[in-house]
Formats: C-alpha cells, structure tokens, sequence
C-alpha cells in the first residue's frame, strides 16, 4: 500500500472523488422502483397530486420511469469510467513496479547475482508480478465503492423497515470474524505455492541449459523425476489451497443465503398482516439482492490484498539484498557531472578486500598508478584477478581503506562517471541478441530517446557531417557525428590489428542481404562478382562450384528453380496450391509424364529409406520433409501398383502430392537418381517457361540475374553466383578465404566494416567464437575512450602473437590512458611499463620478496600448499574452498637421497605431489631388474589411480636426491573425486592416457 500511495496519490484522490458520485445515483435506482410500484402503478385515482404536481397516473408513471432510466444509465456511464480510471491506474503501476525491478537487477552485485537464477527472476517480474495490476488500481477505490454501495443499500433497508436493516447487517460480523480465519490458512499456503513455483522455475532454466549434458550422459531421467517431484508438491499444495477456498465459499454462500429466508418468512408475515406495502417487501429483497454483492467484493478484496501483499513481499526480498549498489539508474544527465579526465592517477590507500568466506583477498594494500601508465599485474588465481578488477569497477566494496581516482573516492562516483572513466576487458563476454555492431556500440548507446536512422549513419560515416534521427529507443551519446566516426575507425584497426576481419567476413558470407538500404552495399558487392569469378579460375576451384547459367542444370535448386532459372522467395515447403500452378505449368510444356515418373522414383526410394519410426531422424529433418509426407505417400503408391490403365477419383490429388517431391526436393538429395533426360528437358524447356507460367506462380520466384544481386540467396552464393558441389564442399572454407580475399582487396574500410556490423550474433552469442566476442570485448573498451582500461586476461583464447599485436595498438588508439593489465604469467612480448604481483593479499614488485608479513608460519604454509595444488593440472577446476580443504588437510613429507617412497605391491593409503626435488618410478621384472624407469617432472601427482583402483602399487618410487613431497590422503583424495564432477573427467582422461601407452 505504501508504494501505491507513493507513486498515484492524485491519481486514487481523483478516483475516490469519482467514487463518491456513484452513491447518490445507487440510491435513486434503489428507491425510484419502490416509487414506481406504491406511488404510481399502485395509486387509488387516475389523476394524483405528487410533490406538489398535479398529474394524471400515466404520466407519473412515464415520469418516474424515465427517471430511473436516467439514474441507471447515469450511474453505468459513471461506474464505467471509475473502472476504466482504475485499469489504466493498475497498468501504470505495474508497468513502474517492473520498471523498478529489472533496474534493480542491474544493481545486483555480482556475488548475489551468482546466487539468483535467471528463470527464478524473469518469473517473478513477468508472471508473479502480473496480478498485482489489478490490486494496484482497486487499492482505494474498490473497497470505497464496494463499502459506499453497502452503505447505501442498508441505509435503504433501514429506512424501509428497521427490522429489514437489522436483518441484512446480523450475519456481517460472523462472517467478519470468521472469513479473515479461514483465509490466513491459504494465504500461508500461498506463499509456499509462490516459492515452489520459484524452484520449478529455476529448475526448469538450469535443465534447459544442460539439456545436451542430459542426452550425451543419459542423466534425464534422474532430473525428470526431480521434476515430477517438484510437480508433484507444487499439486499437493494447489489442491490444498483448492479444498480450503471452496470450503471457505460455501461458509461465506450460505451465510449470505440465511437473510433472504427471515426476509420472505417475516416480511410475507408483514405484508399478510398489512404492516409492510408489497412495494417495499419487494423493493427490500431487490436491495439486499445488491447487497450480496458488495458485501462479497469486500470479502474479495480482504483475501486478494493479503494474498497479494504475500507475493509483493516475496518478490521484494528477493531484489532487495543488503549488498545492493546504488541507484545509479536516477543519476544527474551527463552534463551535469564533472568532466571525465583524458588521463587518470589510480590510487589504494589501505585496502583491504575479502571474498564472501571472510577470506583476505587484499591486506592493507596502498598502490599508486601514474597516469598514462601501463602496469601489469600478475595473479595466478583467477577468483583473485576478478576480485582485484571487480574492486576497480565498484561491483566490489573494500572493508577498509579507499580506491581513488585522481584523488577522487570512488565511493562518490555516479556510475555514469564509472561507465565513461572505467572500461574493463575479459573473457567471459555477455554478447546481446542482435548485431556485432549493436553490441560494439553499446557504449556509445547511453541516451534513450532517439535512433540513428542506419542510411543516415553511414553517410554521417563516411562524410561525418551532421546526422539526422528517427524514432527509437536509442541515441548515440551527446549525438556526435565526430564521436562516431572515431569510434569507428578504432573499431576497423581493432579488427584488422586482431585479425578478426577475415573470421568476421568469413561468417558474414553464409547470411543474407535483403534490405533496401542494402542496395549500395549489394551494388559494390556485384562489382566484385567477376573479379571472384576469375580468381576462382586461376586457383583452380571453378569445377567445385555448381554456377548459375541458363544453359544449366543446377543440381542444388529444385527443379521449379531450374525451369523458372529463379530462387522460391519462401523457404519450406511450397504450399498446395503453388503446386498446382507448377503442375498446370510442366503438363504445359510437356513434361509431365517425365516429372511424375521421376517423383514415383522418388518416393519409392523414401519410402525404402525411411520407415514409420525415421521421421525424427537428423536426415529426415535435413531434407525438410514434411512429417506426415511418408505416411501419405505409401497408400498413394499402393493404388498406383493395383491399377494399370484404370483411373481413380483420387488420381489428381495423388499425382500432386507424387509431384511435390520434385518441386520442393534438389537432385543433390538425391546422388545419381535425377534422370539426364529430365534435367535436359527441364533446361531445354526454360526459354518459354516464364512467359507461359501464371503471373501468380511467378510473382512467387526472384529471377537469376548475373547483373543483379537475388536477395534469396547468401552473400557467398551470390558472389560466386552459384552453388558449392556436393562432392566439392571439403573446399568449402578455401573458396570462402579466396573471396573475403577479394572482398578485402576490392572494398573500402567503411564498406566492410558496414558488412560486419550486420552480422547477427545469436542469443548470449550463439552465432559467433569465442575469439570473435573477446573482440567484440575489446571494442567495447577501446570506442569509449577510458582514462583508465583494465586488461583482466583479455583475448585469453588469441595465440600470443594476435595478443600483442593488439595491445601494441591500444596504445596508438589509447595513447593517454592508465592502463592495468591483469594476467597469470607475464607476457613474453610485454608492452607495460611496471611488472607488479598480487601475492598472499599484497601488491609487490616482481621478483621482491614479501616484507613484514604479518601472518603467521601456519598460514604461510597452508598457502604454500595451496599454490601447490592449484598448479596440478588434475586440481586446476576445484574451486578456492575444496582446494582450501584439500590443502589443509595436506601433510609435507621429506625422503633421503636413494630412499623409497613406496615399494611395488604396497598398499595404496595416499597420492603424493612432488613439490621439489627428483624422483624415479621404476618398474622391475619377476627377477627384481629393472625394466624401464619414468622421472615425473616436478608438480605431477603420483599414485591417483592407484587410490582410484585400490590395488596394490605396481611401481616403486625411490628419491633421487633430497625429496619434498606433498602427501593427500586416499579418504580426502577420494572425496574430491566424488563430489567433483570436473576432476572425476579429468581423473578418467589420465586413465585412458594410461590405458593407450604401448606395454
């Protein structure tokens, strides 16, 4: 009630103003009847005085009658717009209540971001949050309105007879007492049905995400019944809420019904003993008739508020954690916060940082970054580098100490100030459905009140004149037409530099252009169409493509686009009554007898492939086959085979349905079984195709033209101006590099740039590598022009030679900003200018060990055990707290020169890790010698699979020199091993290693 009162005060003031209007009305439609049966239908004379008028009893009758039309039709009209006044009340509300939620969503930190599922929060901004529009506008109205007509009516009722009015108001403080009761019960029930709903909700999103783990590993049926137990809970408890709502109804019904029995037994008693007028008595009974009803909104109203008052309450503690950031979404415009600074001075003054298990991640750290610089931070731990960038970015608050940039705390920056200050790179990119250049230019898309028009961008690109807008829901930031053109050139070298160019074109040739604001680019496009031609012949690949040519028949067309030498402007499968054109066309040309017996080869030979079980099959789905097509085939074939020269009602739709397989499958579907005839009686029969075809038939088909650009076909095709063969399609990828070649050659940067943009991503990036969106990462960076730029393993997946090259031109385009650079290892070809290490929660120099370390020997040690294990490669995916346990548990054990760690046929009690030192597995024959010896460099793991087998060991260890071991017991090794997914794959990947070494 708070947050309705706070954002539609005027709103519901105006509503209960309307509100009471209504109740002067009801009360004339109540008494006016009463009027109509006593003063006028029951008057003793044809002619009456009435309220000092004299007039006869028709025309009091017409009068009072009239009256009551007008207060009928006057209180509709009325109630209609108090109801109308509240819909749109409830869906600006629920609009705002959305509104809030999602941009709280944007203030999670993301340690309570972890925590949420995804499904669970788009469940309770769209579904749970949908009924509480309609509280939201009857939160003062309707009890007003419902109470008001309530009043009016008893008021009536008194003044009718007192009895009548102690009758209708006896039973209202029964139910007043015992409805609340009752309903208490279900709206616990409720609650519990709302959280419920949550789990299935989450449960659901998480089964969605590893429906392929599912079917690879066979685990559905252990997450289905997990399923049909949540639904199974979910039913207990609806059918509970059920049970008690109904009974509840029957309680509140026949409460209500027990005033209409005294009203007929004493008010008949009254009437027959002349104390009471019929009028009256029927005019009470019609009055507590709309009585019931408002009394039962009341009693709605009380139950929906308190249900709902639980669902708002479970939604709001669900988007309001402790931890929550600020609301930066109500930040000051842009031109109201201080200039951002082209350069920046980072500084820590005593910072310290813990993750969420109390742990140190930072310890009193002070570190001052000049600006301009560039540092380098090494980190081996992952969590510690995205905790340390996090910190930078404000997703995490220090519990001591401050983050200044240029002396400003960064607890006193709008997080407009941190977006256009800060810019931070990583590997784990969110990529938006959409475009690669919507995404790249999210940085710039900070306004929402206007679109670039996308003919005016490029002309404001390549000119970098003014621009002009149209409507949407997006403007570039401070509208700049010079903002974009420079961030498009740092866009273009970034993709040339990275070698993302040729990767992105590769994948803009398989999509398509269609748009009329295409036209130039595709004019450009088909400029280049012979250069392609000619380079294809040159490298010899023009025998692996199938070219378009009106003396040829092309295998990868249907035979429709063959004879109409045009491309169906519909995918799929052609719709019944194109066929019909189609067949109307080849019975013209004479081809008919040839095509159907192609089509009955055809369907024999699906028919022998595919059996009533195959339709579901990846073949059955490649050929786009409809699903039913198999089963109406067989019974067509049947009667074909049962009659000679005979014909049949059927014959028509028979051969139609015989024929839509040519029409809609290619020969290349078919490897050898299109007849040589019948492809060169189709090409033969082209020329006169078209002008012989109905104009219907061939408004559904885009012509092959080699002037012009067929919008049905990929940019790839259409470059090449035909199809890759079948047989051809391993050299696939080397026709494709020879045309982005060309493209690259022939086209200017703005044109190609304008072709990548376009590329679709796909939904969280389906469409793209994950090379491709650390690109898109990057960019996003770089076009915004930080003072400050946070490097967290950025192009982790590029090879180290596409890395430098990068970052060498971060400097060209960044050439003022404070750049840090977070990696694991320092970097061979390193471009920054001071090497620092996160090491034990401090910041120190490379190389320099840790002064006035104030931690005890014991925790000094348990992080040197913890160093060691993460760098096992059989540990690399445990995560901090199981690595924290593992290495606490851990013992250190030392071995002599020469001396023996284990001995062939011990039994095994633990796996040891060599922390330092040289060690010999020696394998030895029945007779004692030696057969072959291993020298396991140091950080291998030995005798895991020893512990794994529980068999005794089948090597001995023997120290070569001094030995430092790290010994984990068999019980806490086999712990990790299975609760630990990740580590049990890797486990079994070392077995299989083992199992394919030659004996």
């Amino acid at each position: 009630m708070s947050f309705i009162w706070t954002h539609s005060k005027r709103d519901q003031f105006i509503l209960t103003c309307l509100t009471l209007l209504l109740f002067p009305l009801l009360y004339l439609t109540l008494e006016l009847p009463k009027r109509i049966i006593n003063d006028a239908i029951g008057a003793a004379a044809p002619n009456l005085r009435y309220l000092g008028l004299d007039m006869a009893q028709t025309t009091l009758l017409i009068a009072l009658c009239l009256a009551f039309l007008a207060s009928v039709i006057a209180h509709g009209l009325l109630k209609m717009r108090v109801n109308s006044y509240k819909g749109v009340l409830a869906e600006r509300l629920l609009r705002r209540f959305r509104y809030t939620l999602i941009g709280r969503i944007l203030r999670f930190p993301r340690s309570y971001q972890s925590r949420v599922s995804e499904g669970e929060l788009v469940s309770m901004v769209t579904a749970e949050a949908e009924p509480l529009g309609g509280i939201m506008g009857d939160a003062i109205a309707h009890p007003l309105l419902q109470a008001g007509q309530m009043a009016t009516i008893l008021l009536f009722l008194f003044v009718q007879n007192l009895w009548f009015g102690l009758a209708a108001v006896a039973l209202i403080p029964v139910q007043a007492w015992l409805i609340p009761r009752l309903q208490a019960r279900i709206n616990l029930l409720n609650r519990s049905r709302i959280r419920q709903v949550r789990v299935l909700a989450s449960d659901i999103g998480e089964l969605a995400a590893g429906a392929a783990i599912l079917r690879q590993h066979g685990g559905w049926r252990y997450r289905m019944a997990l399923i049909g137990q949540r639904l199974g809970g979910l039913f207990d408890t609806r059918f509970e809420i059920y049970r008690r709502k109904f009974f509840l109804k029957f309680i509140n019904n026949l409460l209500t019904q027990l005033t209409p029995f005294f009203y007929f037994l004493v008010g008949g008693l009254l009437v027959i003993n002349g104390q009471l007028t019929i009028g009256a008595l029927v005019a009470a009974l019609s009055a507590f008739k709309d009585l019931s009803s408002p009394w039962k909104e009341l009693l709605t109203y009380y139950t929906a508020v308190q249900e709902m008052a639980q669902r708002y309450h479970l939604i709001i503690e669900r988007f309001a954690p402790a931890e929550l950031l600020g609301d930066f979404l109500a930040d000051e415009p842009d031109a109201a916060a201080p200039d951002i600074p082209v350069q920046a001075a980072l500084t820590l003054e005593g910072v310290v940082l813990q993750d969420e298990g109390g742990r140190s991640l930072l310890n009193d750290v002070d570190l001052a970054i000049a600006p301009g610089s560039w540092t380098c931070i090494l980190a081996q731990d992952e969590e510690d580098r995205s905790a340390f960038s996090q910190l930078l970015l404000r997703e995490l608050a220090p519990s001591a100490g401050r983050v200044l940039i240029d002396g400003t705390a960064l607890t006193d920056f709008s997080q407009t100030r941190i977006a256009a200050t800060l810019a931070h790179v990583n590997s784990a990119v969110h990529v938006f459905d959409g475009t690669v250049g919507d995404n790249v230019m999210v940085p710039l898309c900070t306004a929402p009140q206007e679109q670039l028009d996308g003919v005016a961008l490029n002309e404001a690109l390549r000119s970098g004149n003014s621009l002009d807008r149209a409507d949407g829901p997006w403007r570039p930031a401070n509208g700049a037409a010079e903002l974009l053109v420079a961030a498009q050139g740092d866009w273009q070298r970034l993709v040339t530099i990275t070698g993302a160019q040729k990767n992105l074109l590769s994948r803009v040739l398989d999509r398509r252009l269609a748009g009329p604001e295409e036209r130039a680019l595709q004019e450009q496009l088909i400029d280049a169409r012979l250069a392609v031609r000619g380079r294809l012949r040159e490298a010899g690949l023009a025998d692996a493509i199938h070219a378009f040519g009106t003396d040829v028949y092309v295998d990868e067309l249907t035979l429709p686009e063959n004879l109409l030498f045009a491309i169906s402007r519909r995918d799929g499968w052609l719709p019944e009554e194109t066929g019909r054109l189609l067949a109307a066309l080849i019975d013209t040309l004479g081809l008919r007898d040839q095509v159907l017996t192609q089509a009955v080869a055809l369907a024999r030979m699906l028919i022998e492939v595919f059996d009533a079980e195959a339709t579901g099959s990846a073949l059955f789905r490649r050929l786009g086959l409809p699903k039913e097509l198999l089963a109406r085939l067989r019974p067509v074939l049947k009667r074909r085979d049962g009659r000679s020269v005979a014909r049949s009602r059927s014959r028509a739709a028979d051969e139609l349905l015989l024929l839509s397989l040519v029409f809609n499958l290619p020969a290349s579907h078919f490897d050898g079984d299109f007849s040589a005839a019948l492809k060169q009686a189709v090409v033969a029969a082209r020329r006169g195709a078209t002008a012989q075809a109905d104009p219907v038939l061939t408004t559904g088909f885009m012509p092959l033209d080699e002037t012009a650009w067929n919008p049905r076909l990929s940019v790839f095709e259409n470059m090449i101006f035909g199809k890759i063969a079948p047989t051809s399609r391993p050299r696939r990828e080397e026709i494709k590099a020879l045309v982005v070649e060309i493209l690259g050659a022939r086209l200017d940067d703005l044109t190609l740039s304008e072709l990548i943009r376009k590329l679709p991503t796909g939904l969280r990036g389906a469409n793209l590598s994950p090379q491709l969106m650390e690109q898109i990462s990057l960019s996003q960076a770089v076009i915004k022009r930080p003072a400050i730029l946070i490097l967290e393993r950025a192009l982790a997946s590029h090879d180290e030679a596409a890395r430098s090259r990068a970052f060498a031109s971060l400097r060209d385009l960044l050439p003022e900003a404070t750049i840090i650079q977070l990696e694991a290892e320092l970097p061979q070809s390193g471009h920054h200018d001071h090497a620092l290490e996160l090491r034990r929660g401090r910041i120190v120099t490379l190389g320099d060990e840790l002064g006035g370390v104030e931690e005890g020997e014991a925790r000094d040690d348990l992080h040197r055990k913890f160093q060691a294990l993460r760098k096992a490669p059989l540990f690399r995916d445990l995560s901090r707290q199981q690595l924290r346990m593992l290495a606490f548990s851990a013992r250190w054990v030392e071995f002599a020169a020469d001396s023996y760690v284990f001995r062939k046929g011990d039994l095994p009690d633990g796996a040891f890790l060599i922390y330092r030192g040289a060690v010999e597995l020696i394998e030895r024959t029945e007779t004692g010698e030696v057969a072959f010896i291993l020298r396991p460099p140091e950080g291998t793991l030995v005798g895991e699979l020893g512990l794994l087998r529980n068999d005794p060991r089948r090597l001995d260890m023997r120290a070569q020199g001094d030995l430092l071991l790290l010994r984990i017991d068999a019980g806490d090794f086999l712990s990790v091993v299975e609760t630990d997914a990740r580590t049990a794959f890797r486990l079994i990947q070392n077995l299989i290693g083992y199992l394919d070494r030659p004996q």
